[in-house]
């Protein structure tokens, strides 16, 4: 499991980005070793096809990318490409280059990148502020993986979009109008996705906990972001965000993808749910 692979630059007061910080981030040299130093790589299909069949997949790798990150396109899939190598694409299908919203940690991660002021404040759910600075690594760590972080992603939308303006306003930095142009890839850019040899699959459509929803709300989040892709022609498969699921999440992915990963660290041998397929998580370090 990858997320982005950008240059390690300098962000606010010279610390390393959010993303360097919390591991989910490599450049794009680095990317290159974890390929050159994989054993061979896989297609998700042949593991979906073993597991159907009742034996056990072929060995190696599957090479997973969450997120639709504008580098998934433009600098991943050529290092893929000159190798032989083909990926899975995880897509938020209504967080894209070609609207205006961002998901809540990459707004989180890109305020903090960009903050003006040393010290930054928050209201968290519930009431409590948590104010710290930013202009130290451990500082910058505790707000890229600390409480305030935490307490972000099991918010309800209406908090996190509060949680986000204050932070915001603390940092003295708003975000760009173009900002999720310049993270995400639009939707054409999907086809070419597959057009280059690469699965496509759904990863909800704005990246919310599902455990959390309740169940229209689940439902769109999972059947419609398979069916947007069904263009594609490819057999559908599912990222669940932040690794959150459950029995009930797991069913309502079953009725629409014929595979589902999490975050869960394992191997797959015959027998394994295909609607629980374990990832090993790539991190970067700062």
């Amino acid at each position: 499991m990858f997320h982005r692979v950008v240059p390690d630059e300098p962000t606010a007061f010279g610390l390393p980005s959010s993303y360097r910080l919390r591991g989910t981030a490599l450049t794009p040299a680095e990317l290159e070793h974890e390929l050159d130093a994989a054993p061979a790589v896989v297609p998700l299909g042949a593991v979906e096809n073993a597991l159907l069949a009742g034996v056990a997949p072929p060995p190696g790798v599957v090479l997973t990318f969450d997120d639709g990150y504008r580098e998934h396109l433009d600098v991943v899939v050529p290092l893929l490409r000159a190798r032989g190598m083909s990926a899975t694409f995880y897509l938020m299908t209504d967080i894209h280059g070609g609207g205006r919203q961002v998901a809540v940690v990459d707004a989180w991660y890109w305020t903090l990148d960009h903050a003006q002021r040393p010290e930054l404040r928050v209201r968290l759910p519930g009431g409590n502020a948590f104010v710290a600075r930013c202009d130290t690594r451990e500082a910058k760590l505790a707000w890229v993986v600390g409480s305030a972080k935490r307490a972000l992603l099991g918010a309800s939308a209406a908090d996190q979009a509060a949680m986000l303006r204050e932070l915001a306003a603390s940092a003295e930095c708003e975000l760009p109008a173009d900002l999720a142009a310049q993270l995400y890839l639009a939707p054409g850019d999907w086809q070419r996705l597959a057009d280059s040899g690469m699965r496509v699959g759904a990863h909800s459509l704005t990246h919310p906990r599902l455990t959390l929803l309740p169940d229209d709300a689940l439902h769109r989040e999972v059947s419609e972001s398979i069916a947007v892709l069904s263009p594609l022609g490819q057999p559908a498969t599912f990222a669940y965000p932040d690794g959150a699921f459950d029995d009930r999440v797991a069913a309502k992915v079953a009725a629409h993808a014929i595979s589902a990963v999490t975050c869960e660290v394992g191997t797959v041998s015959g027998g394994q749910d295909r609607l629980r397929l374990p990832r090993r998580f790539v991190a970067g370090f700062a």
